[in-house]
């Protein structure tokens, strides 16, 4: 039976995005790699991912505010935050997702280990 997780990623860093589209696929996800946030929102549309990677550092646009579009549009996605940045940004960013009725399933700090990302991939 082929798995049914399609996997939504957000990052404009192309290097992480590479690494982070190759896990999902080796682990046997469709995946979809959007590097700005116009294309993500219409990929979430149009292809309604069972779960979506989202860097909180963009170039246009923040990972909060996208956050609070989708909390506003009541995704219903598992949801991967990432961030090389301040950790406690990274667990902010979670607390407020699920304050809002997302799926958080956790925080990944960059540099990170692909077994870490897979496990919340589930």
């Amino acid at each position: 039976m082929p798995d049914a997780r399609r996997v939504l990623i957000l990052d404009d860093d192309p290097m992480v995005g590479l690494l982070m589209e190759t896990v999902a696929r080796l682990d046997g996800a469709a995946v979809r790699l959007t590097a700005a946030a116009d294309e993500f929102f219409i990929s979430l549309e149009t292809w309604l991912p069972t779960h979506v990677v989202l860097d909180l550092t963009l170039t246009d646009r923040t990972g909060e505010q996208v956050l609070q579009v989708l909390a506003d549009g009541a995704c219903r996605a598992r949801i991967v935050i990432v961030s090389g940045a301040d950790p406690a940004r990274l667990t902010a960013a979670a607390a407020a997702g699920r304050a809002g009725g997302l799926n958080i399933a956790g925080g990944l700090h960059k540099p990170f280990m692909p077994a870490t990302l897979r496990g919340l991939l589930v």
